[in-house]
């Protein structure tokens, strides 16, 4: 027989939370990418978080060993659940917020860089062709001044006016002497080297300007990748701090459309998983347990009480004096008090209610914690389905499930109002696939 191991004996190692945050995260990346891709398609450009009606279920994603994993797909209720859920649901947006914008930031320094090698190669070849243009004026300047020495020597003299432009010479025949000795093109050759070296100032001073603004946005962009590596690694704190608070508030929650909660159905689906090992021909269904369950204590929570996650009652649930009383039988201590704290007559005790001398041959643990305990529900549910088996046999049989529940207790109204809640119970739709994965399961 395998039982249950408590919730504290199995903690999640690091690896284990780092996987749970990257299957959600890979969750809710399909979950997004497909609200982007209908943007898109649609022509929004929103760039806002999902809400509850795009991603449905979000609490689903949060695996829980420990759980009988059909819960795991039932849809919850309760204010913890909204708000931890809520809480998660925020997490994983914010980590793909970071994770796309810290995406977007490595592919826009990507370009950035290959842009500024390129500004950087063009202003090198621009200033290398501004050296050469500088060069041929230079070059042309040294021909012209060796023009202007020869109109010295052969005319005394040498006009600034005539070398600066053949064109603005006053005099006739200077002006046909220096179209002699200089042509008329070389000026042309100076008057474009010059335009061209203008242009080349114009464009190193933008090359240079590209250059500047490339390299500061390179900058920004490192210290934008930084910065969501940052906001990755918070909010990865984040999601697992998120799903621990999932896990422990869908214990505590409900199931949607019915009065117990998680921990209950869990007590109820483990005792069906046991009883179909160690007693296959009896045929238990959990909600032939829960009819019992609800009617005894209201699934443990009578009186305002609350069960835990290890299935123990908040406060210990003892029932009234059996000293043949008024509406009740006579029953003499049998326990010594250990179980009731009344030494002389008898109280039913528990989630089930087990007169203490019938829980001391029936009772089982089924919580692993080693102590068939009447006041936790795991041992208390599997314990009354080990019970029933023996009053009924073949639970299958509508008779043979009646005739246990009178056992359980001899009235009619009893079994009545048992049956009442089993078969409201038994229409909760479970997806029995999932129990192939169940941890539970061995041997």
């Amino acid at each position: 027989m395998f039982f249950r191991l408590p919730a504290t004996a199995r903690p999640a190692p690091l690896v284990v939370r780092r996987a749970v945050v990257a299957t959600l995260g890979a969750a809710v990346l399909a979950l997004t990418g497909a609200r982007f891709s209908n943007d898109a398609a649609l022509g929004n450009d929103s760039g806002s978080r999902l809400d509850e009606t795009t991603l449905p279920g979000i609490g689903a994603l949060v695996p829980d060993d420990q759980l009988d994993q059909r819960i795991l797909g039932l849809e919850l209720t309760g204010d913890e659940w909204t708000a931890a859920t809520t809480e998660l649901n925020d997490a994983l947006f914010a980590h793909e917020d970071a994770q796309r914008r810290n995406n977007q930031a490595r592919r826009d320094l990507a370009q950035t860089f290959t842009a500024r090698l390129d500004t950087a190669d063009d202003l090198r070849r621009a200033e290398t062709l501004a050296g050469t243009v500088d060069e041929q004026i230079s070059a042309l300047e040294a021909l012209l001044q060796k023009r202007a020495v020869a109109l010295f020597v052969n005319f005394g003299d040498a006009e600034t006016e005539v070398l600066s432009s053949a064109r603005a010479a006053a005099d006739e025949a200077r002006v046909r002497q220096l179209s002699n000795e200089v042509d008329e093109s070389q000026f042309d050759q100076r008057d474009d080297l010059e335009t061209q070296r203008s242009d080349l100032d114009q464009t190193l001073s933008a090359l240079r300007g590209r250059l500047v603004e490339l390299t500061t946005t390179e900058a920004a962009l490192q210290l934008s990748i930084a910065s969501s590596l940052a906001d990755l690694g918070h909010s990865e704190l984040a999601i697992e701090a998120a799903t621990t608070h999932v896990r422990d508030a869908r214990r505590r929650s409900r199931i949607e459309g019915y009065d117990f909660s998680v921990t209950a159905l869990d007590a109820y689906l483990g005792a069906e998983v046991l009883l179909s090992e160690a007693r296959p021909g009896c045929n238990a269904q959990w909600w032939m347990i829960a009819g019992i369950a609800r009617v005894e204590s209201r699934h443990g929570e009578l009186g305002g009480r609350t069960v835990s996650a290890s299935g123990r009652t908040s406060t210990e649930i003892v029932g009234v004096v059996l000293d043949g009383g008024p509406g009740v039988r006579a029953v003499v201590d049998t326990d010594g008090g250990q179980l009731d704290g009344d030494p002389i007559w008898d109280r039913a005790v528990g989630p089930m209610q087990f007169i203490p001398g019938t829980w001391t041959i029936r009772g089982r643990d089924a919580s692993g914690d080693g102590i068939a305990d009447p006041h936790n529900l795991y041992d208390a549910a599997f314990s009354t389905g080990r019970y029933l088996c023996q009053l009924g046999g073949d639970l299958s049989l509508d008779s043979n499930l009646l005739d246990a529940y009178f056992g359980y207790n001899t009235s009619a109204d009893y079994v009545a109002e048992v049956e009442h809640w089993a078969t409201r119970y038994r229409q909760l739709q479970l997806d029995q696939s999932l129990l192939e994965d169940q941890s539970l399961l061995g041997g």
